[in-house]
């Protein structure tokens, strides 16, 4: 049993506790990594070889001598994962509030809960305030920021921001109007109409060989959704369905049968620290979107060499945890990726 008398003393944690509750949760239990080609053994650096498609290899049969097919060549992909640490501090009669009002919602006995639901609370808790930084971090990171916040590792739009579809407001050609978006005016909120404008436009644009992927999906920003579903709903082509949705919602939106998987996250990071993000540079330029397809984006992770500590201070009457984990991205084709920002990426 753990106890608190002394406010000084908590269950002990180990790697498997710290990967149970924390990291395991980060990589394997957020929707948008179903998506994403999760390696968790990467030690280092590490170089994948990826592989051309074979074609036009089969031909009329010839007596002649063998004319093999050399068409098949190979490229390679790095995957270069950093450690990173998040260090946390509780003042212990907060900490044991927290701890208490979990155990109560949990129906145990808060002066004297089981060892194993004070660390479940706790790692919970301290995998809560990882999970917003390891989002906005994967997703916005930019290594040439000079803040850590977001210029620790070049996240998945930096990664992508070399893909084969890569666009932005000023783009020309790509938008199925030819005056592109509806006057979309620089450095302010998205017009609207412009939602599907942009869904379109990634679509519309992408790589076949993209486009012919069993599992496509579309990443978008919640304002590009929140369009969208006004756009669905206003349509008078779809007076019926349109009211059915206002009533009952949508569960999935899709576009041309594609899931879109709404990030708000990246809304609120941008709106709070667009100098921070490469493709803004307003905190009204939320609008960003990415069309790509099931293995494309692959993370790496190695669940071997995470790291938790914990210490009591004396000193200053508080509980003090270090917590760190590898982590990295890349794309493993160019051709499977459509990226839209709101300013072209730098």
């Amino acid at each position: 049993m753990a106890t608190f008398n002394s406010l000084s003393s908590l269950p002990d944690v180990e790697q498997y506790d710290l990967n149970r509750y924390i990291i395991s949760p980060l990589f394997m239990g957020q929707e948008y990594m179903d998506y994403m080609d999760v390696m968790p053994g990467i030690k280092g650096k590490t170089v994948i070889d990826r592989f051309a498609s074979l074609s036009k290899t089969t031909k009329q049969f010839d007596q002649a001598a063998f004319s093999g097919h050399t068409g098949g060549g190979s490229s390679t992909v790095t995957v270069d994962p950093i450690r990173m640490e998040s260090e946390i501090e509780f003042y212990a009669n907060t900490l044991f509030n927290k701890i208490k009002g979990q155990a109560l919602r949990s129906n145990y006995n808060f002066d004297n809960p089981e060892g194993s639901v004070v660390k479940q609370v706790l790692l919970e808790l301290i995998g809560q305030g990882i999970k917003h930084d390891f989002n906005r971090q994967l997703w916005l990171g930019d290594a040439s920021q000079a803040g850590e916040d977001y210029g620790a590792y070049d996240g998945i739009f930096e990664a992508c921001k070399g893909a084969h579809c890569a666009i932005n407001e000023t783009s020309t050609g790509v938008y199925p109007t030819a005056t592109g978006l509806l006057t979309q005016t620089a450095n302010a909120a998205m017009t609207t109409g412009n939602g599907e404008k942009i869904l379109a436009a990634l679509y519309n644009n992408a790589h076949p060989t993209l486009l012919e992927q069993p599992d496509l999906v579309f990443f978008v920003s919640g304002n590009i959704a929140d369009d969208y579903f006004q756009e669905v709903l206003s349509s008078t082509g779809y007076a019926a369905g349109g009211y059915q949705t206002l009533i009952n919602g949508m569960p999935v939106m899709k576009y041309r049968g594609i899931p879109l998987i709404v990030r708000r996250d990246w809304d609120s990071s941008i709106a709070s620290d667009f100098g921070s993000i490469n493709g803004c540079s307003d905190a009204d330029e939320k609008d960003r979107a990415l069309l790509t397809c099931k293995g494309a984006i692959i993370v790496g992770t190695d669940f071997e060499s995470n790291m938790i500590e914990q210490w009591y201070s004396q000193d200053a009457k508080a509980y003090r945890f270090r917590t760190s984990y590898m982590v990295g991205c890349a794309l493993s084709d160019s051709k499977l990726a459509a990226v839209y920002t709101r300013d072209a990426m730098a």
